[in-house]
């Protein structure tokens, strides 16, 4: 696969979860200078994904699973993976609850939440033909729906009191004191598939901080763009403040009759593709660690089992409960795995026998 195609998918995988409960967590963090927490985090996010390409680089052509089995045997691969596979299964399933709620809101508000997390047979089959599928299918459906998310944040700028992002820094750092913001890194969490794709050849990180960059303009735009419209008194108390910000916009100028509709529609659609990846994770994992060579089987236990728990999932205190555990296992899966798989490189470098 090539570099470019490689980039995409990471663009991919990162955009679909900055726009719902991202936002919400970075403004309940601090109440000052947020862009601070958020370069705090991708910052974060490089170094991880230093090491983790580092440690990778050992290994062309294989993935974490097969690295890990190679280094450690068997019964290590599944006791440092597994807690990385209930990451991506509550990550998943606690972040699509949200956007599930949305799509009952704004498009199916009479349709029992059951039937609309269905919406994961899709992404479901699209997993289960492989990460092939996935990449072309995905880039393609990014290209169509990209412009729509934009075009949704630029036509907010006439809407914007730049008054709002006074005061512009928070000197004591208090995010750093906040549960919110160790809660939101679930967003820097999507640079692990890289670890499921069996790179070939080192991905330079020259290509990667650019990409960064670029995400971090979209991170930043998640936040500061319905900040800019609502101030930080009100905007505490959305739950989509995305969403509402696509509301503001004039309709008698825009094409669309209710933007926030069709920025509904872009957003599942990207979050489709990033589902598809981690549905394809979570079963790679299942059929490698536990099933030998039975993808049908893997691919068929991750939806039946997403499926139920999502259905479980029908309140914000439930959501709640599990967000802590899904924030101590973000933060193994995001700093321990490359950790882990740089050390077995540099012990598989001294003895490649």
């Amino acid at each position: 696969m090539s570099n470019r195609a490689l980039l995409t998918m990471f663009v991919i995988v990162h955009l679909s979860l900055y726009f719902y409960i991202y936002p919400v967590k970075m403004i309940e963090a601090t109440s000052t200078g947020h862009w601070e927490p958020i370069i705090v985090g991708f910052l974060i996010e490089l170094c991880c994904v230093w090491v983790y390409v580092k440690g990778l680089s050992a290994f062309p052509g294989k993935d974490i699973v097969d690295i890990c089995k190679m280094v450690a045997g068997n019964w290590m691969a599944r006791l440092l993976l597994i807690p990385l596979l209930a990451f991506l299964f509550l990550n998943s399933n606690i972040t699509h609850s949200y956007e599930m709620e949305s799509v009952s809101i704004l498009l199916l508000p009479n349709t029992p939440t059951y039937f609309i997390v269905l919406l994961y047979v899709i992404p479901l089959y699209i997993a289960w033909k492989g990460y092939g599928a996935i990449s072309r299918g995905g880039i393609l459906l990014f290209i169509c729906v990209l412009p729509l998310v934009v075009f949704s944040l630029i036509s907010a700028v006439s809407n914007f009191d730049f008054d709002n992002i006074f005061p512009l820094y928070d000197t004591r750092l208090n995010f750093f004191k906040r549960p919110m913001f160790y809660s939101a890194f679930f967003v820097h969490a999507g640079f692990l598939f890289l670890g499921m794709v069996k790179l070939r050849h080192k991905l330079p990180l020259r290509y990667v901080i650019p990409i960064l960059g670029i995400l971090f303009i979209f991170a930043l735009s998640s936040v500061y763009v319905p900040m800019l419209i609502f101030g930080q008194e009100s905007i505490i108390y959305f739950r989509y403040p995305n969403v509402l910000t696509s509301d503001t916009v004039d309709s008698e100028w825009v094409v669309f009759d209710w933007l926030p509709t069709f920025f509904v529609i872009a957003m599942i659609a990207i979050s489709m593709i990033e589902t598809a990846v981690t549905f394809w994770m979570m079963a790679t994992l299942i059929e490698k660690l536990f099933l030998k060579k039975k993808r049908g089987i893997a691919v068929l236990i991750v939806g039946v089992l997403s499926y139920i728990f999502s259905c479980y999932l029908d309140n914000i205190d439930t959501l709640e409960k599990f967000t802590i555990v899904r924030t101590y296992l973000c933060f193994y899966s995001i700093i321990g795995i490359p950790l882990a798989v740089i050390l077995m490189s540099l012990r598989y470098r001294r003895n490649p026998a």
